[in-house]
Order: C-alpha cells, then structure tokens, then sequence
C-alpha cells in the first residue's frame, strides 16, 4: 500500500528524498528522469509554481517510491518510479490520480525507455514531439576557426546590464516552443547563479551601429563535457548567418575551455537547425519524447 498526495510546496526532507529517488532513477535508466527545469523548481528556483505529487509507501522503511512536478504553464507532466518498485502499477496509479485532478496537457518520457512506452500505451498517449540530443566528438571535428560574424554585427560577451534584452532576444527566437520561450528575468538568474555559469562563456551578437543583443550562444562547460546550452537570434534578423557563427564560435570557446565532448538539445521537428547541427558534425545519440492524447506532426 502507498499514499499519493498532491503539494505546492515540499518540506526539505521530502525535497531530499525525490532527488534521491531521481538519483536511483538516472543511475538505473542511465538517462535523467527530470529536466533542468524541473529540477530547479523543485529546489524553489526560477519562476515556476509547479505542482507536487508524492507516492509514499505505507512502510517508512521504503519511503518515496514515486514522483511527478507538473508545470501549470504548459500542463506538462515529468513522472518518475522508484527502479525497485516498477512493474506494480505505481505509475499508473500516480498518473491516473494526476489526470482526474490537474487534467494534464502532455507527458515528457526522458529516453522514452520501455517502461514510459508502456505506461503511455495503457494511458492511450501517443508521441507528439520528439527532443533529440546530438553530440560531437571534438577529437573528430574538423573545426579549427569559426566562421566570422555577418557584416552588420560584432561578437561580444554578456554583461549584467544585457539581461533584460537577452530575455527579449530569447522570447522572440523560442515564441513557438513552450518551455524555452517562457524564461523569466528570474529564471536566467536561477541558472546564471549555477556553478557552471561565466558569463565571458555567453555569447552574444550585437548590431555594429546600434549595440542592441539580437543573438546569444550560451556555453556550459562542466570538465570534459560541454554544452550548447542555448542559441538564441531574433527573427528580425534572421537569414544572415548569425546562428553558424555564434555555434562554431562557441564549439572553439569550448574546446579552449578543456572540453572533449559537446551535446545539445534540439527540437526534431526543426529539421533547418538540425541541419545547421548535423554540418557542424553533431550526430544524434538518443531522443526525448513528449505524448499527449493527439496526433504526432
């Protein structure tokens, strides 16, 4: 037996059990079953007012068995099971407990590992968006110089003073994708305050006559591992090849940094940026899913 119960805030001592439970999640599925996004809210952070539901067992010695954070702002779900109480209908229980109360938009499957096929299938869910995660090998890249800025426009660093526009800038270039393109003031500082964060490795591309932020690449470099974090440009100015200079020079940025390996997130119905991806010689090496009751695009 377990209780499922529904928060808007957690205790510390329950924020500590879900991320251990995370912990024994990723270290059993080898894939994280929460984004950063949901990370962050857990520890409080960022902007979001998510929703909490905790299936505890009715043993104390077992504890947390079960997790999911809903994000009100999209409807999105992520749902994660203890790897040693699957198989037992816990997160069929937790999900139908979640779709008669906050009536959920969409469910993210990080992986979309068989577990999450199968609880999708019974939940009638189909996949609707697919997220890839793409690497490059940096021992095997060719790049050695990055493409030069687009006449019109100077490569800079971000400074404090440049947040308000850089959260213009990111508005503008993620308008159509429900999580990127909702990112707060308050959220880019959550992640500005990370232990990662430099801002002389966010980069940005300004008008040469005006000095106004129309682009950014933000870099994330953890040891051997880099990122490519974020590419953001305005679609104002869109079409002149600020998104390959801002990629190739950050890819440079981060192989001086010490990085071997470079991965990304990017959307697989964006099939022109994939594209930009794959040139640059990213491959990808798995995909997150999201479903929903709909039809996939």
């Amino acid at each position: 037996m377990s209780l499922i119960s529904r928060h808007h805030d957690l205790r510390d001592a329950d924020k500590a059990a879900v991320t251990a439970l995370a912990t024994r999640a990723q270290q059993a599925d080898r894939t994280p079953p929460l984004n950063e996004a949901a990370q962050l809210a857990l520890a409080g952070r960022g902007s979001a007012h998510v929703v909490h539901w905790l299936d505890t067992s009715s043993d104390p010695a077992i504890g947390l068995i079960g997790y999911a954070q809903l994000d009100p702002r999209d409807g999105s779900v992520q749902l994660v099971v203890d790897p040693d109480h699957r198989r037992q209908g816990i997160g069929r229980a937790l999900a139908e407990q979640i779709i008669a109360t906050d009536h959920p938009t969409s469910w993210w499957a990080f992986g979309n590992l068989p577990g999450a096929q199968a609880l999708a299938s019974a939940l009638g869910l189909t996949v609707i968006r697919g997220l890839l995660i793409m690497r490059l090998d940096l021992a095997t890249s060719p790049l050695t110089e990055a493409t030069a800025m687009p006449e019109g426009f100077v490569l800079d660093h971000y400074v404090p003073a440049d947040l308000d526009q850089l959260v213009a800038v990111n508005a503008a270039a993620f308008a159509h994708h429900p999580e990127q393109g909702a990112l707060t003031a308050a959220d880019f500082l959550a992640r500005m305050d990370e232990p990662w964060h430099r801002d002389e490795d966010l980069l940005v591309a300004r008008d040469a006559r005006s000095g106004q932020l129309v682009g950014y690449h933000w870099t994330k470099v953890e040891g051997p591992d880099g990122e490519v974090y974020v590419i953001g440009v305005h679609p104002d100015v869109g079409g002149h090849g600020l998104g390959r200079a801002l990629l190739e020079t950050g890819i440079i940025l981060m192989r001086n940094r010490g990085a071997s390996t470079i991965d990304l997130y990017v959307e697989a119905a964006n099939q022109r940026v994939v594209e930009m991806y794959r040139a640059a010689g990213f491959e990808v090496t798995h995909t997150d899913v999201s479903y929903d009751y709909g039809k996939e695009d």
